[in-house]
């Protein structure tokens, strides 16, 4: 029975992730024209795949967390991009009617969330090699850390 109550406790706590995992604040369409206008001054975008990674060794780990850190510059200086592109629009005698800004503001909103999700499946795909490390003896034990430490200045 306490088990029972336990899992209907847990219900709303796993419907609120999951519904944080699909919201966005940009609807689809503006987003792909946000990219389509910041592109040709901040270039384009592509997010390394870790979803089917499945790494074999610690080499492999660190080959892919450099990916995934050089990644997660590339999206720093893709937003600071887009921001000065909004900043550019928003100067006088620019149109104050244009969806521009708003459009590039979701080019930004979406770099982010591929940094994020670049993270989480690194992390995701770094536990499992770490979890079948310690379970197969034929691979060397992963130490390492499987997710950024967050900058505290």
């Amino acid at each position: 029975m306490r088990i029972f109550l336990a899992a209907l406790l847990a219900l709303p706590m796993l419907a609120g992730q999951a519904a944080a995992d699909t919201y966005r604040t940009c609807p689809a369409t503006t987003t792909e024209q946000g990219r389509s206008i910041v592109s040709a001054a901040c270039g384009a975008l592509s997010a390394p795949g870790f979803t089917a990674a499945s790494f074999t060794s610690p080499l492999d780990l660190d080959a892919a967390r450099g990916d995934r850190d050089a990644f997660l510059a590339r999206v720093d200086a893709y937003a600071a991009c887009v921001s000065d592109f909004i900043d550019r629009s928003r100067q006088p005698g620019m149109s104050a009617d244009s969806l521009t800004p708003d459009q590039a503001a979701c080019a930004h909103s979406w770099a982010e969330d591929q940094a994020t999700e670049a993270v989480r499946t690194f992390g995701r795909a770094c536990i499992d090699y770490a979890n079948r490390s310690v379970m197969d003896a034929r691979l060397t034990p992963w130490t390492g850390a499987c997710y950024p430490s967050p900058d505290i200045n």
